[in-house]
């Protein structure tokens, strides 16, 4: 019994030394050239110093946790609109030139952050200032679908800075998603969700409501863009989106014009269309026809004219329903549809109007200044 005792102990001090030389054997390796930096997926942040993600266009991105980010960036101004709306305090820089008018409807530092380019609106990022910025991450935020102009441009920026570049889908019916996808990203769940339980409860709200309305009652819309109301967006035009989700019948029969948009017409030609309404550019801030329109002898005849129904899209910080193609369109959306059918999307549009820029651009507004963008839209 004794001699069958000492074998026992003798091979369980064996196997524990084996044990420590496996433990000890993989200690070393790990040590190889590695850092110490643990990298996580979505959802597995504790005790990590970098995150990786796949993003929207299926490339895989490290970049800093959550917790170790203090700068990002964005490749144009719908990213901008997205990071900032949900972490102004990360953002580092601005591709956007904000007027002295629409800084006072945004946080404070926001004119004094400085321009670090985008990839859009034949302006160009600038690699030296984003490295010398110290930029830990950039955004991509797409229109529509990523495709491979998006990844080849996300891919040349990634090699040009040393910076991780992440894609994002920014179609208007993924705005949800995309918040919560930043959320997790930046470390700010409850907010992202905030924005995104808006965003699809107002989309939701707008979509039911123009679905019951009858087609005898759908109204015909022209969207009067320049500053002689004479270029427009038709159905297709991704610029236009707005308005198709808030239920008007676009009257604009003309060919897309790819890009910036704003396919030139006649007058001649919206005389003909005849539209039930017509949505204007301000002419004080985007220098558009609104107040031509509902002056000038040429225009008087149109039945939007007569009617008193040519509105002025409010245009500060952002235009409300098209550019840039961000979350702005979500209160674009709901004015449209409450100045169309106020019968069957009766909200209250001073609250409404109010309620989004707390929200989303971190300002309270005073009820003044909330009619004040809404003009004749509200009785």
């Amino acid at each position: 019994m004794k001699k069958r005792m000492k074998y026992l102990l003798f091979f369980a001090v064996i196997a524990c030394l084996l044990g420590l030389g496996v433990i000890s054997a993989c200690t070393q390796q790990g040590d190889t050239g590695t850092t110490n930096d643990q990298s996580t997926q979505a959802g597995d942040t504790q005790g990590a110093t970098t995150q990786t993600v796949t993003d929207d266009a299926g490339r895989v991105v490290t970049f800093p946790a959550a917790d170790q980010l203090s700068k990002i960036y964005y490749t144009g101004a719908s990213g901008q609109i997205f990071c900032f709306s949900l972490a102004p305090e990360l953002c580092a820089g601005t591709g956007i030139q904000f007027s002295d008018t629409d800084l006072q409807y945004l946080p404070a530092g926001t004119g004094d952050l400085p321009d670090l380019g985008t990839v859009s609106g034949g302006k160009q990022l600038n690699p030296e200032a984003i490295l010398a910025a110290g930029i830990q991450v950039i955004f991509s935020v797409t229109m529509s679908t990523p495709g491979d102009t998006d990844v080849s441009d996300a891919n040349d920026l990634q090699s040009q800075t040393g910076v991780p570049v992440v894609i994002l889908d920014g179609s208007l019916d993924k705005t949800a998603d995309t918040y919560r996808k930043l959320g997790t990203m930046l470390g700010k769940q409850d907010a992202a969700e905030q924005l995104a339980s808006y965003s699809e409860n107002a989309l939701q709200a707008v979509s039911d409501a123009v679905a019951s309305v009858p087609d005898s009652e759908k109204v015909t819309l022209y969207y009067a863009e320049g500053s002689d109301g004479l270029q427009t967006e038709p159905v297709d035009s991704s610029h236009a989106e707005a308005f198709a989700l808030a239920g008007a019948v676009n009257v604009a029969d003309v060919a897309v014009t790819s890009g910036q948009g704003m396919s030139p017409v006649s007058l001649e030609q919206v005389l003909l269309w005849n539209p039930d309404v017509i949505i204007a550019w301000d002419a004080t801030i985007r220098g558009g026809a609104s107040d031509l329109i509902k002056t000038d002898p040429n225009w008087a005849t149109i039945k939007a004219v007569q009617d008193g129904k040519v509105y002025t899209m409010p245009n500060t910080p952002f235009a409300w329903c098209d550019r840039p193609p961000a979350a702005n369109r979500i209160l674009g959306i709901q004015w449209l549809a409450h100045t169309l059918y106020p019968s069957y999307y009766n909200i209250d549009m001073v609250q409404t109007t109010k309620d989004f820029y707390k929200l989303f651009y971190h300002c309270d507004l005073t009820d003044d200044q909330a009619k004040a963008f809404l003009g004749n839209s509200i009785s």
